[in-house]
């Protein structure tokens, strides 16, 4: 797999986003606003043409 184009600190933000499966609590994790994690999440979900996580009820679930 090719991450030509990646911004690597998403990735931080996914692995954080994947253990919290909340987005403001894991904003919290790695020092971001809630709105500025919820972008990293667009982004990521732009990049990888996936929705990766989606909401379930209170709180965010892998999606696939």
């Amino acid at each position: 797999m090719h991450f030509r184009g990646l911004d690597l600190n998403l990735l931080v933000a996914l692995d954080t986003l994947i253990t919290e499966l909340n987005i403001s609590r894991a904003g919290e994790r790695i020092h971001l606003s809630q709105p500025a994690t919820s972008g990293a999440l667009a982004r990521l979900r732009e990049y990888f043409k996936d929705d990766l996580l989606v909401p379930v009820e209170q709180k965010m679930a892998v999606f696939g």
